[in-house]
């Protein structure tokens, strides 16, 4: 990692690489905030941000930032760093993708939904599958997810247009009715990571609701996903990914149903010790909330 003591321009004039490939200056307050936002107290937040203010030069990346700070919060111990590492935890939900459609469904059955995957909806003129369809008394939300398992990729233009024409065909059929009893009913489009500028004009124009992981400003995905109490299996830290992987592969991609179910911790070959670690890093997410 290309790290060192930053020169007489000071830290608003350091560059970072984003993910996407783009460049922007280094923030602290954006630093400060993620780390709030996952638990860390005032006393780790000062340590951490002292630490890599004093070391960051130019042109190191935010990937590199994020795993130097992860680093640091891991040693201080607790639960923290699982929290930190919820988008990058969302993404490794993959790589099909399905594991993504089962963690959202859950989330919104947290938040007091009827919600279901892989729904088969009749438009006007065709058939659709549905990723997620979410129910309560007041309205219904029809899902199309777009997971990718690099979050330097965004959803661009042609996924909006593909996702308004499947929105247009299903509103022909009142939403396959599922609306005809007067429910508010929306189609969303759902990525865990970013759309691009084209992409997010166009949907304003058209109408078409779009959640990512930080749009819009309110009631974005990472918000929802908090919200809701539920982390997936893939930000314990204290899981190999082989381990992470055995779990995906039956089906399991919530941190809850592992300390509801502990067996299967020990099915998956953790022992006693390791499997307590396992839930003891779980129970910590859920004091952090």
């Amino acid at each position: 990692m290309r790290w060192s003591r930053p020169g007489s321009n000071g830290m608003d004039k350091i560059l970072i690489k984003k993910a996407d490939g783009t460049t922007e200056f280094f923030k602290e307050e954006k630093l400060r905030n993620s780390l709030k936002r996952s638990g860390a107290t005032p006393k780790h937040i000062e340590e951490i941000v002292s630490h890599i203010m004093s070391e960051i030069d130019t042109d190191v990346t935010t990937d590199e930032i994020f795993k130097h700070a992860f680093d640091l919060l891991h040693k201080m111990g607790g639960s923290v760093a699982a929290k930190y590492s919820l988008r990058r935890a969302i993404s490794q939900l993959g790589p099909s993708g399905f594991p993504f459609e089962q963690f959202m469904s859950r989330v919104f059955n947290e938040l007091g939904y009827r919600s279901h995957s892989g729904v088969i909806v009749n438009g006007k003129c065709a058939e659709h599958e549905i990723d997620v369809v979410a129910e309560n008394d007041n309205e219904v939300i029809f899902m199309e997810l777009k997971f990718h398992n690099n979050f330097g990729l965004k959803s661009d233009m042609k996924v909006a247009l593909y996702v308004q024409a499947r929105h247009d065909d299903l509103i022909k059929n009142n939403f396959g009715h599922y609306a005809d009893s007067g429910k508010k009913s929306e189609f969303w489009l759902v990525t865990n990571t970013k759309f691009t500028s084209n992409s997010i004009k166009y949907a304003k124009c058209a109408g078409l609701k779009m959640v990512g992981w930080s749009y819009p400003s309110n009631g974005n995905l990472q918000e929802i996903i908090e919200s809701s109490g539920l982390q997936p299996i893939t930000c314990l830290t204290s899981l190999t990914t082989d381990e992470k992987n055995y779990f995906l592969n039956k089906n399991i991609v919530l941190c809850k149903t592992l300390e509801q179910k502990e067996h299967l911790l020990q099915e998956a070959g953790l022992d006693k010790n390791r499997a307590n670690n396992a839930l003891d890093e779980i129970r910590g997410l859920n004091e952090l909330g």
